[in-house]
């Protein structure tokens, strides 16, 4: 793996490594994103936070929101699997909303990128509830990923505010304790299916949820409608998927 660009600005250290066709980003040392057009799911967490869109038709899914873009592997992995008519993403770092442009391949026709504290902007947005919202919000400590916004009870009823009546909402747990210590408060919102995603190689867990019901059954029949490579659709059917309730 080589490094191709790197920058030191204001305690943080940016680098940006390739390995054959995949491109990766770490903030000091923590491995953020990896974006590979030729592989666009790879089996990594990014996969859990883009695949749960397809538990529901395209023609539903009309606008999204990503908070914490990151290198913006996410925002590249649904524009493989879904058209929106507008997506936003909201990014706290302006070094990486300048990653996903220029070496992550996020063109403003995948999305809009906000530079912004997510936290503060989901408070105060007042526009529209979203048909897909997903909260990746971490960021890092002594070299380790941790959650920028805890699960409480207030965020996660924001979070369901922001959210359609059929929409998705996908938040990022650091590990399966992290979701089902949360599990209470999005019953509590109003969320009646709720469904995990991850990883037999990655501690976190992804909680899908959501007011109407999450079908296995359609979510593997859009699987494989999908315009994804015979390979991508075997890594997607790899991901783990368990109810939570």
């Amino acid at each position: 793996m080589s490094i191709v660009w790197e920058l030191t600005e204001n305690g943080t250290l940016y680098s940006v490594r390739q390995a054959g066709e995949s491109v990766r980003l770490y903030s000091n040392r923590v491995f953020h994103s990896q974006w590979n057009p030729e592989r666009p799911m790879a089996g990594a967490v990014w996969d859990c936070l883009s695949l749960p869109s397809l538990y529901r038709a395209q023609e539903s899914l009309n606008t999204g929101v990503l908070l914490g873009v990151g290198g913006g592997a996410v925002l590249r992995q649904l524009q493989s699997l879904r058209h929106f008519d507008s997506f936003t993403g909201i990014e706290l770092d302006e070094v990486h909303i300048d990653i996903a442009h220029d070496w992550f391949g996020v063109k403003e026709e995948h999305a809009t990128l906000i530079h912004d504290d997510a936290v503060g902007w989901l408070w105060r947005y007042a526009g529209d509830p979203f048909d897909l919202v997903i909260d990746d919000l971490f960021g890092h400590d002594e070299h380790e990923p941790i959650r920028a916004q805890a699960l409480t009870q207030e965020w996660v009823a924001r979070l369901a505010d922001v959210t359609s009546t059929d929409g998705l909402l996908v938040v990022n747990c650091i590990d399966r304790r992290d979701l089902h210590r949360a599990r209470p408060n999005f019953k509590q919102a109003g969320f009646h299916y709720g469904t995990s995603f991850s990883q037999p190689q990655y501690d976190n867990h992804i909680g899908v949820f959501s007011r109407a019901e999450l079908n296995e059954k359609f979510w593997q029949k859009e699987l494989s409608a999908s315009q994804l490579p015979t390979h991508a659709v075997r890594m997607a059917k790899g991901v783990i998927r368990r109810k939570l309730w």
